[in-house]
């Protein structure tokens, strides 16, 4: 009989966890997380990881937070291309220069460089919803004077009342010399999910009607996207 309670009490913790731990999706950015990863996120650090890629001078780099806001409140702030610039560190220039379509545009972006000249450089953003609450935005980069190729994406997730967030990028720079801008490129991708972070949450409670706002243009374009695509078949 105590086998039993013991089983019984077992199989019940077990559904409890079940129950109030995020959902794991194939694919998912928790799917990517060891369960250390997730306590230092809980503990509102950030966790970065590095792979290295055979033939590639710098590593791709992924940076992974919490924010206390939805996902789509999030992604609406990343949208925002054009406000980027008042709140990314070293980010001098975020003006969109050719929009493709709803969610897809090229933007024109300047970053303060130490010791180089400012380098500025444009990419194509591409936003699309994955999944219910699952958001991304992917990146190729089009022209730089520093940069050979740049690809990457931010994905953003429900995490329980909270969004998890993955902010990638795999950097090729142009010269020898530019390589040894490798640890100030990692260092400002923390910074900027760092400040993406503090962003989000500050409009969440500093500026609602902005964030509605944004929130209303991130809808827009995923559902001129939908009916575009509808409208294929």
């Amino acid at each position: 009989m105590k086998e039993l309670y013991l089983l019984g009490r077992v199989s019940i913790l077990f559904s409890w966890c079940l129950i109030n731990m995020p959902q794991l999706v194939a694919d998912s950015i928790l799917s990517e997380l060891s369960s250390s990863q997730k306590c230092q996120l809980e503990d509102g650090s950030q966790v970065v990881v590095t792979e290295n890629i055979e033939g590639k001078p710098w590593p791709r780099i992924k940076v992974y937070r919490l924010i206390n806001a939805s996902p789509e409140q999030v992604m609406a702030v990343f949208f925002d291309y054009e406000n980027a610039k008042s709140f990314v560190p070293n980010l001098i220039k975020s003006e969109i220069s050719n929009r493709i379509s709803a969610c897809t545009m090229d933007v024109d972006y300047g970053l303060d460089v130490p010791i180089f000249p400012d380098e500025y450089y444009t990419v194509r953003n591409n936003l699309k919803m994955v999944d219910e609450g699952m958001y991304c935005i992917d990146w190729k980069l089009l022209r730089s004077v520093l940069t050979k190729d740049s690809v990457g994406n931010i994905r953003v997730e429900p995490w329980a009342d909270r969004a998890v967030i993955c902010y990638q990028n795999l950097v090729t720079p142009a010269s020898n010399i530019a390589i040894l801008l490798r640890g100030k490129a990692i260092e400002q991708m923390k910074e900027t999910t760092k400040a993406l972070a503090a962003q989000v949450e500050n409009e969440k409670s500093a500026d609602p009607p902005g964030l509605k706002r944004q929130v209303a243009a991130l809808r827009a374009a995923l559902k001129d996207r939908s009916d575009t695509r509808l409208t294929k078949y």
